[in-house]
């Protein structure tokens, strides 16, 4: 587990290196957070690890984390999107709901919906679809769950009072992009009071931070 941990917080420092000035803007204390991040991250992987299956092999060819690609089911990209190309292709969805991590904490979420995602680029057709992190991680999640509970890539968060008064959010800012302590820039993002109790925790691998890669699985 120890390996497995360095490995995810080696992939981590790389994603933060990768995607540079991403979140520059509105962020005084980024740094001190990203440097705490790793704990966080590495306990929440942990859990992760310890309670749902993950599929290895070979990661999909997108390798970086600034961006998302939509796949067709042999890896090749049929689009690739920035933040900002996502928020210009596609509606944006808000999602208010805790995490299976957040302990009651509600947050509110903005992000595009992965059906209409998948749905516009002909990949909903299968069963499954497969879906990368940049750390390797592999998940299928199934297309009935992406109809039943209408699951959210989250670019953005509401500003709370504290990154107001932190300087992570200005004074008038409504909304602040994820950052990789919140799971960002892409992080599939589920209804967690729509979602059946035997899904906590036996399903808690569907709520994937990090995305690269979404592509069809039979």
């Amino acid at each position: 587990m120890g390996t497995a941990l360095e490995h995810h917080n080696n992939k981590k420092l790389k994603a933060s290196a990768a995607i540079g000035g991403l979140f520059a803007t509105g962020t005084a204390n980024r740094t001190k957070q990203i440097n705490n991040a790793g704990k966080q991250v590495s306990f929440l992987f942990a859990g992760l690890c310890l309670c749902m299956s993950i599929f290895s092999g070979t990661s999909f060819a997108n390798d970086d984390p600034a961006v998302i690609q939509m796949q067709d089911a042999s890896g090749g990209a049929l689009a690739t999107f920035t933040q900002e190309k996502l928020r210009q292709e596609f509606p944006m969805h808000d999602l208010v709901t805790e995490t299976p991590w957040t302990n009651g904490v509600k947050i509110h979420f903005r992000g595009p919906s992965v059906k209409e995602m998948v749905t516009k680029y002909k990949i909903a057709d299968k069963p499954n679809l497969e879906v990368a992190a940049f750390d390797n991680y592999i998940i299928k999640i199934t297309m009935e769950e992406v109809v039943e509970f209408a699951p959210i890539i989250a670019l953005e968060q509401a500003c709370t009072d504290t990154d107001k008064q932190s300087g992570v959010c200005t004074k008038d800012q409504d909304f602040r992009p994820l950052s990789l302590d919140d799971g960002g820039p892409f992080y599939i993002v589920w209804p967690l009071g729509k979602l059946p109790k035997p899904y906590i925790p036996a399903r808690n691998s569907i709520w994937v931070w990090f995305v690269t890669s979404i592509r069809p699985a039979d």
